[in-house]
């Protein structure tokens, strides 16, 4: 069975120590002839609350936090939109839903502008949520419902783009223009792409960042880190914090013009095998320590070939190709090579613990911030280079790929025949 192929920094379900409240299913019948379930927290009050689900459904730290927003005094309508149109769930469903439903949503749950709404969205949800405030905008453009949005680590890649390239971004990106604040994980890959997506952002919205501290994915049920724990009991009040600054913010009421003349039905982007690289960038010169504190540094590739793993524990299609990383370092051992993986943002202790149920035969260093990472533009897990002799990068991979099979071993052996040369 072929392996998993790639994991993203994802919305996932884990209950912390907090108590839910109670939701009320409401169905809504829209124009457009769908019909979108939402959960409901807190009574009646003046703003309300659109949050989009981000693409994976939406779970017990999403209800969590609508719960505490509504004990502070909003009115959260939560709806999970693949579901209500019977969509896989994940980034590609995300990717083609249009703003008309959105738009429909936000006519709904404002009561046709009767209450002001803050529209809440995250990772890949950011997409339809965006089209949905812009549609929003060209059908109502005399009304200033939309307070504004706040977007957690949001996602707006056209595409999981080929190892080490820059990813590209959404249309949509560059035509909105109402007031956003970003909550943006600073343990979370995305982060190394967040200042070319504001970018593209501030061409004519407003926008705020707020880098959460120690955090890989608020919402991710893997992440049970201390910081993210915190952070999820504290979310809430600041988000009604920094209401007044996105409603007193001016913006347009008229819509930016979309240049997209519909939905792009993006590639998926990922490998199923080794691949010639086109990425961008090349060989990046790092100085790590690995688990056990010995430093590895790194400026020269020349003279031999190099396979350099991202990964990260957290993700199963990196735990995975792990059995069988170990087989291709044995098969090349006495030849011109080095396997060496770079751990996304997880501490030794961590490591080592999984170590202890996955055995692991080769390098593992340390990228606790994950800015290496960053510089060879890593955006899926798990992705790996491999360098020729001539400190070039020849082949790459953005998942996860069986390593120890006869075409790999024959292509990095192709490779190895140049250093005798």
């Amino acid at each position: 069975m072929r392996l998993l192929l790639f994991c993203f920094l994802l919305a996932g379900s884990f209950l912390f120590d907090s108590q839910v409240q109670a939701s009320q299913k409401v169905s809504l019948e829209l124009p457009s002839g769908h019909e979108v379930v939402v959960d409901v927290y807190g009574g009646s009050s003046v703003t309300r609350v659109l949050w989009i689900g981000s693409g994976f459904g939406l779970h017990a730290r999403h209800k969590q936090v609508a719960s505490d927003l509504a004990r502070l005094g909003l009115q959260v309508w939560q709806a999970d939109l693949a579901e209500a149109l019977f969509l896989t769930k994940g980034a590609q469903s995300m990717r083609s839903i249009s703003g008309g439903i959105v738009a429909e949503l936000i006519d709904a749950v404002s009561e046709k502008g009767k209450y002001r709404l803050l529209i809440i969205s995250g990772a890949y949800g950011s997409i339809p949520a965006l089209r949905g405030v812009h549609a929003w905008q060209l059908s109502q453009p005399k009304q200033r419902t939309v307070i504004g949005m706040v977007l957690f680590s949001p996602y707006l890649f056209t595409h999981v783009p080929n190892v080490g390239e820059a990813p590209s971004f959404v249309e949509i990106a560059k035509s909105t223009s109402v007031p956003i604040y970003i909550f943006q994980a600073e343990k979370n890959t995305s982060r190394w792409h967040l200042p070319d997506m504001v970018k593209q952002l501030k061409l004519h919205a407003p926008v705020y960042t707020e880098f959460m501290k120690d955090v890989t994915s608020l919402f991710y049920r893997e992440d049970k880190a201390p910081a993210t724990f915190k952070k999820l009991k504290t979310v809430a009040k600041r988000i009604k914090n920094i209401l007044p600054l996105l409603q007193n913010h001016p913006y347009p009421l008229t819509a930016v013009k979309l240049k997209e003349t519909g939905i792009k039905q993006n590639r998926l982007g990922l490998d199923d095998k080794l691949k010639p690289y086109r990425g961008t960038i090349q060989p990046q010169a790092f100085s790590l320590k690995d688990i056990n504190g010995k430093v590895y540094k790194e400026t020269d590739f020349k003279g031999k070939i190099s396979v350099i793993n991202f990964w990260a524990t957290w993700c199963p299609p990196c735990v995975e190709e792990i059995p069988s990383l170990n087989r291709l370092r044995k098969k090349m051992q006495g030849k011109p090579f080095q396997l060496i993986s770079i751990n996304y943002g997880e501490s030794a202790s961590q490591i080592k613990q999984f170590m202890k149920k996955v055995a692991v035969d080769f390098p593992v260093l340390l990228d606790p911030q994950g800015r290496t990472a960053g510089e060879w533009k890593v955006v899926a897990f798990p992705s790996t280079f491999v360098i020729g002799p001539d400190g070039n990068i020849r082949y790459g991979v953005n998942a996860a790929i069986h390593w120890d099979t006869d075409e790999v071993t024959q292509k990095l052996n192709s490779l190895i025949s140049h250093v005798a040369q």
